[in-house]
C-alpha cells in the first residue's frame, strides 16, 4: 500500500514539475520571439529596416502564439516603406517548441525543413510604399516550414535579411482574401482588387502554383479589366545574389537610368537564361477590358515556357471578341464583330537565333501563318540602332483571305465594280517594280489576290539573311529576296463586296424605320 502512495507521489510530482515547466515556456517563448523579430530586416544599398512587434502571448497548454502590432518599417532611396500586420495567430509545433527550451541542440540536430508554425492566420495586412498602398483582409497558412539553422539564428536574434530567408522556408498552402492595391499616378488613382489568392506548394526557391481568382482593376473609379483567374505553375525564384543585383541596379534608376538600364540589361538576361526556367506555364481565363466606346474579351490566354536549352516558348490566346462599334470607333472603318484566335512560338537556334511561328485566325477577315527566323541585333539590341540591325532569314507567310479585302472594299463604296476597280487600280499603278521575271510573278500574284480573294503565299529564299536597309533597297526590286504566289478565290472581290453592301442595307433598313 505504501509503495502505490510512493508511486502515486512520484508521478504527481513529476507532472507537476511538467507543468511547471510549460507554464514557465511563456515568459521564455515571449522573450525570444521578441529579440527574433527585431533581427529582422530587408538587406540592399541604401535600404535600413527596422522590425518590431507591440505585444507576444504564449499560452503553453495549447501552444498558441498571438502577435499584435507586428511592423517592419524603413527607408529605402525611393521613400519610406512599411510593413504592418494587426494580429497574427498560431500554433507552435512539439519539435520547434523544444528548440526554446535548453533542448534546442536537440530540436535543431537535424539539417533541412522543420514545421515551425501551423493554423497561422494573419489578420488586416498593409503594405506602404512611395509609390503602393495595399492591404489583405486575412491570410491563412496551414504550416510554415524553415530550415533548421534560420530557425537557430531567429532564436539567438542574429541578423536575417527576409528576402533571404523566404529560400529557406516553405508552405504546403497559402491563402489570401481581399486583396487592394492603390497606386496614385498621373492619370489619375489606379485601383487592383482580389477576391482570393493561393500559394501552393512553397519550397524554398520553388513554388507549385500561384493563383488569383476575381481580379479587377479600376482607374479613377471606372472598371478598366476584370479577369475570372489568373494562375501561374512551376515558378523558381531567381537566385538570390542575382535578386540583390537586380534590386541594386533598380535603386541605381533614381540618380542615373542610362545606367541602370545598361546594368539591368545582363542581369534580367541571366535570370531569363537560368534553368530551370523562371515560371512553365500560365494561365489567365475570362478577362474583359472596358475602353471608351465598348468592351473587348478573352476567353482564355496562356504561356508555357517548355525549355532553356534550347529557349522554346509557346502561347496562345483564345476568343478575342471586340464588337464592331468600338472596333469603328477606332478604326474609322466599317467592319464585322472580331472574333480571334491567336498563337505564337518561339524556338533557339542559337544564343542569336530565334524561329518564330505565328497563327491568327479571325472569323470573317483573314487566316495568317507566318514563320522566319529572327538574328539579335547583338551588342546594340538595347540601342536607337537596334531596328538597323535586325534581320532575319526563311521566311514563310501564308495568307487566306476571309472577307477582308471586301470589308475593305466596302469602305471605299457599296458598288462592288467601283470599289474592285478603285483597290486594283491603286496597287497597279502604285506596283513600279522593276521589269524583271521574278517581279512579275510578284506583280501577277498580288493583282490576282485582289480580284479574286484566295490564298497568297510568300517566301524568301532559305537561308538568305536580310535586314532592315536591304528590305529599303529592294521597294523596288521585291523578287531578289521574296517569291510570291497566290491561289484565286471562287467569288471575285467585286460580289464580295455587294454581298456586304446588302447584308448592310438590310440591317439598316429596320433601324431606320424603329427611328421614324
Amino acid at each position: 500500500m505504501k509503495k502505490a502512495y510512493l508511486a502515486a507521489a512520484v508521478v504527481i510530482l513529476v507532472a507537476a514539475g511538467v507543468v511547471g515547466l510549460i507554464l514557465g515556456l511563456s515568459p521564455l517563448v515571449e522573450g525570444q520571439v521578441q529579440r527574433g523579430i527585431q533581427s529582422i530586416g530587408i538587406s540592399g544599398d541604401g535600404i535600413s529596416t527596422q522590425a518590431a512587434v507591440d505585444r507576444v502571448e504564449f499560452s503553453p497548454l495549447s501552444r498558441t502564439l498571438k502577435l499584435y502590432g507586428l511592423r517592419l518599417r524603413g527607408e529605402t532611396p525611393q521613400g519610406p516603406i512599411s510593413y504592418e500586420v494587426a494580429e497574427v495567430s498560431l500554433r507552435i509545433p512539439l519539435r520547434m517548441l523544444l528548440a526554446y527550451t535548453p533542448l534546442r541542440p536537440l530540436a535543431l540536430k537535424d539539417a533541412g525543413m522543420m514545421p515551425v508554425a501551423e493554423n497561422i492566420v494573419l489578420r488586416n495586412l498593409a503594405l506602404r510604399t512611395p509609390e503602393v498602398r495595399a492591404a489583405v483582409q486575412r491570410e491563412e497558412i496551414n504550416e510554415l516550414r524553415s530550415e533548421s539553422e534560420l530557425v537557430g539564428r531567429f532564436l539567438d536574434g542574429a541578423p536575417i535579411d527576409a528576402l533571404a530567408a523566404s529560400y529557406l522556408m516553405g508552405a504546403d498552402r497559402a491563402q489570401s482574401y481581399f486583396l487592394s492595391v492603390n497606386m496614385p499616378g498621373k492619370d489619375g488613382l489606379a485601383q487592383l482588387t482580389v477576391k482570393e489568392s493561393l500559394v501552393a506548394g512553397w519550397n524554398g526557391p520553388a513554388i507549385e502554383q500561384m493563383r488569383i481568382d476575381d481580379m479587377q482593376s479600376r482607374l479613377n473609379g471606372r472598371e478598366s479589366m476584370h479577369m475570372t483567374s489568373f494562375e501561374a505553375n512551376g515558378l523558381t525564384l531567381p537566385d538570390i545574389g542575382l535578386l540583390h543585383r537586380l534590386m541594386d541596379a533598380a535603386a541605381m534608376s533614381e540618380d542615373d537610368m542610362d545606367a541602370a538600364v545598361k546594368t539591368l540589361g545582363p542581369i534580367v538576361e541571366e535570370i531569363l537564361a537560368a534553368e530551370p526556367p523562371l515560371v512553365r506555364q500560365v494561365r489567365a481565363e475570362g478577362m474583359a477590358f472596358a475602353l471608351e466606346n465598348g468592351v473587348a474579351t478573352v476567353s482564355g490566354a496562356g504561356f508555357d515556357w517548355l525549355s532553356n536549352t534550347p529557349r522554346h516558348t509557346t502561347s496562345y490566346i483564345r476568343d478575342l471578341a471586340v464588337p464592331r462599334q468600338l472596333l469603328q470607333e477606332l478604326s474609322g472603318l466599317v467592319m464585322p464583330d472580331l472574333k480571334a484566335d491567336m498563337s505564337f512560338e518561339s524556338l533557339g537556334l542559337s544564343t542569336a537565333s530565334h524561329k518564330k511561328t505565328i497563327s491568327i485566325k479571325a472569323d470573317s477577315l483573314t487566316d495568317v501563318n507566318c514563320s522566319l527566323t529572327l538574328y539579335d541585333a547583338g551588342v546594340m539590341s538595347g540601342s536607337e540602332q537596334a531596328l538597323l540591325l535586325q534581320s532575319f532569314s526563311d521566311l514563310q507567310l501564308t495568307v487566306k483571305d476571309r472577307g477582308a479585302l471586301a470589308w475593305l472594299g466596302l469602305n471605299l463604296s457599296h458598288n462592288g465594280r467601283a470599289a474592285a476597280a478603285s483597290l486594283h487600280h491603286s496597287l497597279d499603278t502604285g506596283l513600279e517594280l522593276d521589269p524583271t521575271p521574278q517581279n512579275k510573278a510578284i506583280r501577277e500574284a498580288l493583282l490576282t489576290f485582289v480580284q479574286r480573294p484566295g490564298q497568297l503565299e510568300v517566301t524568301s529564299a532559305r537561308g538568305q539573311r536580310i535586314g532592315i536597309l536591304q528590305l529599303l533597297a529592294a521597294l523596288n526590286d521585291p523578287g531578289t529576296l521574296f517569291s510570291c504566289s497566290a491561289v484565286p478565290g471562287k467569288q471575285a472581290l467585286e460580289e464580295q463586296i455587294n454581298a456586304l453592301a446588302a447584308q448592310a442595307a438590310q440591317t439598316s433598313a429596320p433601324a431606320e424605320a424603329a427611328g421614324k
